[in-house]
């Protein structure tokens, strides 16, 4: 149980906050029926009104929730702390929002909000439902200028919901939606400051440690480490290093009116708040910068993260109508006539669920026609009644829990372990309610891994190895026997697909740094006349350098890459949890082997 913490239970604290989130709001909010991760407003879609939808991890409270209302969002789709919401979820909260005019997604530039927005879109279009996307990437300390589409999605999303959904409101089409949100984005900036670590409930402790006396400038929402550390400075001293990272990056000019979006991080005090806003407004108001529209508070947090958030949108008329037009929702209201909201109207989005990613997989495989089954060759295992090699990666996953998180909370948000226990532990369940005999075959219960890792636990690590257990049930699904060659294909279609997936490279600092080189001492091994166990053995030998490897790695890829050189001296969570699936794997496969030959 974690101590000093208004909490029941520390695996369950957004299933806890959504259920009296829904109690305290629910005049105006629900959760959708089809889906406990989706936060829609009472009445959406509205019929002919471009759906605006959102989403992303919890612990940044009131975003993302918190702006789904009149004049906003129609929908939200939730995801663990600091994790990005499953495919799943993102797809019904589409779904929920879509009066026929198109959905508008709008969200932040993260690796696993990316990859299941994109599957999502897929899903949706599958479906005969338009959804055009944009992405939000105002952090300016996070990518230099010039490679702004690296940079993340702070604060700065809140205005782009805002325009959005005003223009939506106004009855525009989901092209003009889409421009504006895009040119919204174009001419926003944002910084953070960070004063103090935070803790994810189930961790239970900080992810990292700043010294008393310390400040990290270009801190994550995410609980990462910021871009440099400087000592502590005034308010004064604060304003002044935020305003002169923000104001040339555009560039923002005297005779500019803007949009002043200060938020705190989750512990900082109103009143503080206010002091570094007062001196926003008067250094902005000496560069004959005009602040037409202003929101303090905390608008945009990190869990009890002490520090602040700065943004500015450099307005024209479009935008600052937009911004002031009226709007209603827990986070943010602003007063005026809001277009009717009916309070039941019919959804025109298909009433028939849609298919989740894996379940789409499954489909086109068994559409596809089957290939004669192959003759084994050489030592072999049995598929029916090697299920079991699942539940072994299951409990390997499960008791590494605490150690996978602390690895991937020193330079990553510290969620790695917990979410891959909850996905691994939903195949567990998964498993039980299967029938004996159909659980026991090594495909389906493969299968039902890649499902509960796509459809529940979200992220990056959620499309990634769900893509990667698909593929070893793509291949082995037809066949009766497993021997050294056919377990050279699963693998290899498996890499294949997470490469396809993620895009990383070997050098990156990812799952790939310990995947590429698993399979390619796999395929030398065989290729030097090795048997399949001592094939394995190779396999997992290379995995565990190729995750050691990524300790001296600096970061190209995923949320890490924005620390640069302080991502070097530690392993990379994935690199770690793919050697640890891999171990587990090749010594369960060596013991069948040994079994049979016994």
């Amino acid at each position: 149980m974690t101590t000093n913490r208004v909490i029941n239970d520390p695996d369950r604290v957004v299933e806890d906050m959504l259920q009296g989130w829904i109690a305290a709001h629910g005049d105006t909010l629900r959760i959708d029926a089809g889906n406990a991760r989706v936060v829609r407003l009472h009445g959406a879609p509205r019929r002919g009104k471009v759906g605006i939808v959102t989403g992303g991890g919890s612990g940044h409270e009131p975003a993302f929730l918190g702006y789904v209302g009149a004049g906003l969002c129609d929908a939200a789709a939730v995801g663990e702390v600091f994790s990005s919401p499953t495919a799943r979820s993102f797809y019904d909260a589409m779904r929920a929002a879509d009066g026929g005019a198109g959905v508008a997604c709008l969200y932040g530039n993260y690796a696993g909000d990316n990859m299941n927005v994109a599957m999502a879109v897929q899903m949706a279009a599958a479906e005969g439902m338009a959804v055009r996307t944009v992405v939000a990437n105002d952090d300016v300390p996070s990518a230099a200028r010039g490679d702004e589409a690296s940079r993340r999605g702070v604060a700065g999303e809140i205005l782009m919901w805002k325009v959005a959904g005003a223009r939506a409101a106004m009855g525009a089409s989901l092209d003009e939606v889409i421009a504006l949100a895009r040119h919204a984005m174009a001419r926003t900036r944002s910084i953070g400051i960070g004063l103090s670590a935070c803790t994810i409930p189930a961790v239970g402790k900080a992810n990292f440690h700043i010294e008393r006396g310390s400040m990290e400038v270009g801190i994550g929402h995410h609980g990462e480490p910021g871009m440099s550390v400087h000592r502590t400075a005034t308010a004064a001293d604060m304003t002044e290093r935020m305003l002169d990272t923000l104001l040339p990056d555009l560039p923002f000019a005297p005779g500019d009116r803007v949009a002043v979006l200060l938020s705190g991080l989750g512990a900082t005090p109103l009143m503080e708040q206010y002091i570094l806003y007062g001196e926003v407004a008067r250094r902005l108001q000496e560069r004959g910068i005009q602040a037409a529209f202003r929101l303090v508070g905390n608008l945009f947090t990190s869990l009890e993260m002490m520090g602040i958030t700065l943004t500015l949108m450099q307005l024209d008329d479009a935008l600052e109508a937009c911004l002031k037009a009226p709007c209603q929702s827990v986070a943010l209201t602003l007063a005026g006539g809001l277009p009717p909201q009916p309070q039941d109207a019919t959804p025109t989005s298909p009433s028939v669920p849609a298919r989740t990613p894996a379940q789409a997989q499954e489909q086109a495989q068994t559409a596809r026609p089957q290939a004669a089954r192959r003759t084994s060759q050489g030592p072999a295992i049995v598929l029916d009644g090697a299920g079991s090699i699942v539940r072994e990666l299951i409990t390997a996953i499960v008791s590494h829990r605490e150690f996978l998180s602390e690895i991937d909370g020193l330079i990553g948000d510290g969620d790695h372990g917990i979410n891959m226990a909850k996905g691994f532990s939903g195949c567990g369940a998964r498993l039980d309610a299967m029938d004996a005999s159909q659980a026991a075959q090594l495909p389906a219960a493969l299968q039902q891994l890649s499902q509960a890792l796509m459809d529940d636990i979200g992220g990056s690590m959620g499309p990634l190895y769900g893509s990667f257990f698909q593929g070893f049930a793509d291949v082995l699904g037809p066949e009766q026997e497993m021997d050294a060659t056919l377990f050279g294909q699963a693998l290899a279609r498996a890499v294949a697909d997470v490469q396809e997936m993620g895009k990383a490279q070997v050098g990156d600092k990812t799952l790939i740094d310990t995947l590429a080189p698993a399979l390619q001492a796999y395929r030398q091994s065989l290729q030097a006349g090795a048997g399949f166990r001592e094939a394995l053995q190779a396999m997992e030998a290379a995995a565990e350098a190729g995750k050691e490897s990524t300790r001296h790695l600096q970061a190209r890829i995923g949320r890490s890459a924005r620390l640069g050189p302080r991502s070097i001296g530690v392993l990379d969570a994935g690199a770690t949890s793919c050697w640890l699936i891999l171990s587990t794997l090749a010594q369960s496969l060596q013991r069948r082997l040994a079994q049979a030959s016994a």
